[in-house]
This record gives structure tokens, C-alpha cells and sequence, in this order.
């Protein structure tokens, strides 16, 4: 019988190494973990690092020189993929080592350029200037970007995995647990934070299942909150807002998109200017979310519920909204 160094279970010779041939010549590397309960956890880098050395010298004994050579190869791009330098071509998808120092990179696979911030198609009109004043002329002065109206913010402004930074033109939309197709890496398309499938690291949490910690200002909370008061909540900033980016009105069924996407666009303009939503919060919504964060404030002998309720914010407001979750404009 065979173990893994990750968990109890037992198997035999044969599938073990059936398990793993597949894993390696069908599946990402990320999958190359026990078939009976799925650990180790792979959001968890040192946990994985320490599983894959000791997988190695298993599976070199157990798997044909072809396949474990494949599994070679997988790790040595998986180990790439921590480089900070790694980026992924926005064109063909390819992954490379960049050690160019300015903005416009060419991928070595496709040849296509493009920025190596913002990950946009390169444009002459990029060149000398910041992305964000380059994302600002296209909104004013392109034609096409301004007809695409929400859908193409959206599009633009779609989900980038937070461990290895492939991103994915696509609106949002359905569930947030989101698995990266490159790496494994499962998190909250909302927040960034990890899902964990048993118990994570997290003090004092006391959860087995799969699950993530989600921030105030999170879609995860915000998505129910119907449209009007998520605008209610964009007043808050001064300057008021937008209902696009090339500051035209947003109508119902505007570029296609149904409530559930506008209000994700809501949210996401709240995102960008760090609003916190706890200002809006109902008394029962208060004493949740201050029982979520362990905010504890003793109520005084006959104080009123206003007043109590007034230090309760107060209190919340100190913890830090969340510090993954995107802002960019």
C-alpha cells in the first residue's frame, strides 16, 4: 500500500500509480493530489511546496521515466509561476519570464504586445503615459471602447486570479468561488481571499468546511443589496458618480447587461473609492456584521438603542475594509 505525506489514506500500488499517470499526462499539477479526500489544501503555498518534494520521490519510483518526466516539466513551469517577473500574454495565453523594465512587452509565442501593468493590447497612445491616463483616453476618445457602454467595463474589468495574475475577459456573474484554470488557485472573485476546503489559519475561526472570509465590502455581501441602495451608498463620495465609464446614463437593459450585472458594476464603483457599507447598515445587519468581526461593545444601563447603535458603527468602522479586493478604476 501507498500513502501520501498529506493525509491517512491508503492505496494500492496499481492505483497509485493509475491516479497519478492520469494526473500528470491529462490534469494540471494542481490535481496531482489524494483521490479519496482531495488534500492537501492548495491554497496553502508552504503546505504544497513540502507536499510536491516528497511527491517527487515517490512518484520517481513508482511512474515511467516519460510521465515522470512530464511531471517534471509541470513543476518546473508551476515554479515559474512564482516568479515575480512571470507574466501571462494577454493575446495566446502563454506564459514567459519578463526582464524587460518598461511597460510595453512583446510575448515570445504570439509576438503581439501588449502592457505588462494593466495587461491591456498595446496602443501607441499608451506609450509616455500611466495606464490609468491611458484607460481614461480610450473611455473620452475611442469610439468603439465608449459603444461597449457596461459590458465592455465589465469585460475589462473582469476577474485576475490574485496568485498567479492570469486574467479573464469575462463578465463576473454566478457563483464567486472561483477556481484559476492556470494554477489551481481557488478564491472570491470579490474579495481575492482563499476559499479553504477544511480548516484554514485563520484566528479563532472555527470552520470545517469549505468556505472564505469574506470582507464588508465584498460583492459576496453587497450583491443582495438592490440598486438603490447601492447608489444611495455612491452618494457617500463627493464628486457623486457615473453610471459609465464614458459618463453616459445607464437605463435598464443598457449593452444587455440584467440587474445581477449592474449591480456587480454598482459595487464595483464602490469598490474603487473604498466606501464602507457598514454607513448604511440596518440594526440587525450592525449586530451581524459586528458579530462576524467579534466587535464587542457593552450597551450601558439606559442607554438607547440610537446611541448604542452609534458606537457599535463606530467600533466596526475601525476594522479595515478588505485588503484584497480590487480598486482599480
Amino acid at each position: 500500500m501507498k500513502s501520501l505525506t498529506s493525509c491517512q489514506c491508503s492505496l494500492c500500488l496499481e492505483c497509485f500509480q493509475k491516479h497519478f499517470t492520469i494526473s500528470v499526462t491529462e490534469k494540471h499539477i494542481r490535481d496531482m493530489v489524494c483521490p479519496v479526500c482531495n488534500e492537501p489544501d492548495i491554497n496553502d503555498p508552504e503546505q504544497l511546496d513540502n507536499y510536491f518534494s516528497t511527491l517527487d520521490i515517490q512518484l520517481r519510483m513508482c511512474l515511467t521515466t516519460e510521465v515522470y518526466n512530464l511531471f517534471h516539466r509541470k513543476l518546473t513551469e508551476h515554479t515559474l509561476m512564482k516568479d515575480p517577473k512571470f507574466l501571462w500574454c494577454c493575446h495566446c495565453t502563454s506564459g514567459f519570464i519578463n526582464d524587460v523594465d518598461q511597460l510595453k512587452v512583446t510575448c515570445p509565442s504570439c509576438h503581439k504586445s501588449f502592457c505588462c501593468k494593466c495587461k491591456k493590447p498595446w496602443e501607441p497612445q499608451h506609450q509616455d503615459v500611466t495606464c490609468e491616463q491611458f484607460q481614461q483616453w480610450k473611455r473620452d476618445n475611442d469610439p468603439e471602447y465608449q459603444k461597449q457602454g457596461l459590458a465592455g467595463y465589465l469585460r475589462d474589468n473582469g476577474i485576475t486570479c490574485p496568485n498567479c495574475r492570469f486574467q479573464y475577459a469575462l463578465t463576473k456573474g454566478g457563483c464567486m468561488h472561483f477556481t484559476c484554470s492556470q494554477c489551481r488557485y481557488e478564491f472570491c472573485s470579490g474579495c481575492n481571499n482563499p476559499f479553504h476546503k477544511t480548516a484554514c489559519k485563520t484566528a479563532v475561526c472555527t470552520l470545517n468546511g469549505l468556505h472564505a472570509h469574506h470582507p464588508r465590502d465584498c460583492l459576496f455581501y453587497l450583491r443582495d443589496w438592490d440598486p438603490q441602495r447601492l447608489q444611495e451608498l455612491l452618494k457617500q463620495k463627493d464628486s457623486g458618480h457615473q453610471d459609465q465609464p464614458c459618463g453616459g446614463e445607464t437605463r435598464p437593459g443598457q449593452a444587455g447587461l440584467c440587474e445581477k450585472h449592474y449591480r456587480e458594476y454598482l459595487v464595483s464603483l464602490i469598490n474603487v473609492h473604498s466606501l464602507d457599507p457598514a454607513v448604511l447598515y440596518e440594526p440587525q445587519e450592525l449586530l451581524c456584521a459586528c458579530q462576524r468581526y467579534q466587535v464587542a461593545v457593552q450597551k450601558m444601563d439606559n442607554e438607547n438603542e440610537n446611541n448604542y447603535n452609534a458606537r457599535l458603527l463606530k467600533k466596526l468602522m475601525e476594522v479595515p475594509l478588505g485588503d484584497k479586493v480590487p480598486r482599480n478604476q
